[in-house]
């Protein structure tokens, strides 16, 4: 199985011509292979409007196994407390945050 493609990084970036040395400011869209793709400005709006046309036709229930789920602090679910167990199924003893614990 394979992962699916996914831009992953966007950047303010001037793109050089190797021929003629002229600059285009730009966004640079990065991905795991990569750069994707370098917009101007005018490219990013139209591209940015079309992808939130195509989104809004999706349909509602689509879940990602990406989607990063938020906690009222900000971290991943990972982040927050969960409870452990051992190889028995029973749960593990809590470990104290710190020696004052």
């Amino acid at each position: 199985m394979s992962r699916r493609p996914y831009i992953g990084k966007i950047w303010e970036h001037a793109w050089t011509d190797d021929r003629t040395g002229e600059q285009t400011p730009g966004i640079k869209l990065g991905g795991a292979s990569g750069i994707a793709a370098h917009l101007t400005k005018d490219e990013a709006y139209s591209l940015a409007n079309d992808i939130v046309d195509a989104a809004d036709k999706l349909p509602e229930a689509t879940t990602s196994p990406y989607k990063r789920q938020e906690t009222p602090c900000g971290q991943s679910p990972l982040h927050t407390s969960q409870t452990l167990t051992n190889a028995s199924g029973e749960p593990e003893q809590t470990l104290p945050a710190s020696i004052a614990d």
